[in-house]
């Protein structure tokens, strides 16, 4: 662990994106390392690195490297392009420790202080003036949602005197209060319907590196926080568990239905990701092995599926100007390669296969069926719609008739093609793998 935040220190000092860019994969590769040799443990740091967290890091590595090479106007336009460097590595570092270490307060320290290098990313190299007012629903939906979680790990650190979240829910006295605190900070983060306005504001306002690193990490320390307090939730939360259920459930469902009268490409793939959010929210409060299972396979696969969309999507407001679904049509007959890549994305964005998100909707859908038939028809329609607004943002933005007063477009450059790969390789090829589900059986 000291020597990947050396050189993820190191890395903020150098001058070109290319030796960053070398510099982080050599901290992937180590980090690979780390899982061969299983559970690492190194109690100055509080740090314990397990299979759980091992694949959250390592999306985050892959996540900010492709952020990298997606941001590659910024390098060309030289507009502040050190700083940007130093926010994406700052928000590495703090994401890597949020998903690493095992005291609740350096988990709490660096779960808070990922906010920052992102709300830095919205104010500074956002397109509307509107991203002020983006950069501050981020911070005070997701600040004050965590403010209580606070409150309940210094409540456990006073009668326990141990801030060790292995050993929750053994010997302390919860009560329902905390236990509500303790779940609705990552509720919040995940996000479920009903606080997820930030998520849209901040994803519609914010650089495509922003963007891209919110969608296919940034969301996932909800979902990892919901897992690493397991322990206290059964019995403490059974009240509200149906209560969650329900809202997530239902707010997919109407999220869903939203995404068909959608214009705005970035808005409409925000909107996704609240849905498919939904989905592993309402696994995880089954506390089932397929729910379990399945909701950390879609973490995964929509880090890897919403951060590509993400980044067409800047592809097209750089050749239009513009992210309307009216004015951005007809690319079939000016980019066809691009135009592949977004049939690509937006299958995988339904879950067809061979994606990895198959399997974990699959896995879903079998535990919320399992919970409760009266599901059936929620799920259903669900799942009709989201692979209604994949086909809708597909067929609006790649057939018609372009606008042609917007100005010649070329088909791309060969950088984009490799982000698109990278994106869809993982996506499709991990699940194949047999070492991808014995990595799954390691979780519990």
């Amino acid at each position: 662990m000291l020597k990947l935040l050396f050189l993820l220190g190191v890395s903020g000092f150098v001058s070109g994106w290319g030796e960053v860019l070398f510099i982080l994969g050599l901290v992937g590769f180590m980090v690979s390392l780390m899982q061969s040799e299983g559970s690492v443990v190194m109690s100055g740091l509080s740090y314990e690195l397990d299979s759980l967290s091992w694949g959250l890091i390592v999306l985050s590595l892959w996540v900010v490297c492709l952020s990298l090479m997606g941001s590659c106007k910024i390098l060309n336009n030289k507009f502040m392009e050190r700083m940007f460097i130093l926010a994406m590595l700052s928000l590495l570092l703090f994401l890597v420790l949020s998903f690493s270490v095992s005291n609740l307060i350096y988990f709490y320290i660096s779960f808070e202080c990922s906010l920052i290098p992102i709300f830095f990313l919205i104010l500074g190299w956002g397109y509307q003036p509107e991203r002020s007012q983006a950069g501050f629903y981020f911070i005070f939906y997701t600040l004050f949602g965590s403010l209580p979680l606070f409150y309940v790990i210094l409540s456990w650190f006073w009668e326990s005197g141990s801030c060790y979240m292995y050993l929750l829910g053994s010997g302390q006295a919860i009560s329902m209060v905390m236990g509500i605190f303790s779940v609705g900070a990552f509720l919040v983060k995940f996000p479920i319907y009903g606080a997820h306005l930030w998520l849209l504001k901040a994803h519609v306002e914010a650089p495509v590196a922003g963007s891209m690193i919110l969608a296919g990490v940034l969301l996932k320390l909800g979902g990892y926080g919901l897992i690493r307090i397991f322990c206290i939730w059964e019995g403490i939360l059974s009240v509200m568990v149906e209560l969650v259920l329900v809202v997530s459930i239902w707010g997919g469902v109407v999220v869903s239905l939203s995404c068909m009268r959608q214009i705005d490409v970035k808005l409409l793939i925000a909107s996704s990701s609240v849905v498919h959010m939904s989905l592993c929210i309402s696994g995880l409060f089954i506390f089932s092995w397929w729910g379990f299972k399945g909701a950390y396979m879609v973490m995964i696969a929509h880090g890897l599926c919403s951060s590509g969309l993400f980044y067409l999507a800047n592809l097209l407001y750089d050749r239009t100007s513009s992210r309307s679904l009216l004015v951005c049509k007809g690319m079939l007959n000016l980019m066809p390669s691009i135009s592949l890549w977004w049939f690509l994305f937006c299958a995988a964005n339904m879950a067809a296969p061979p994606s990895m998100n198959l399997v974990g909707e699959m896995s879903l859908l079998i535990s919320l069926i399992s919970w409760d038939t009266y599901t059936v028809l929620s799920l259903s329609v669900m799942s009709f719609f989201s692979a209604a607004y994949s086909l809708y943002l597909f067929s609006l933005s790649q057939h018609g008739v372009y606008l042609m007063s917007k100005g010649g477009i070329f088909s791309g450059y060969l950088m984009e093609y490799l982000v698109c790969l990278l994106h869809w390789a993982p996506l499709n090829y991990l699940v194949l793998t047999c070492w991808f589900f014995s990595y799954l059986n390691s979780l519990i």
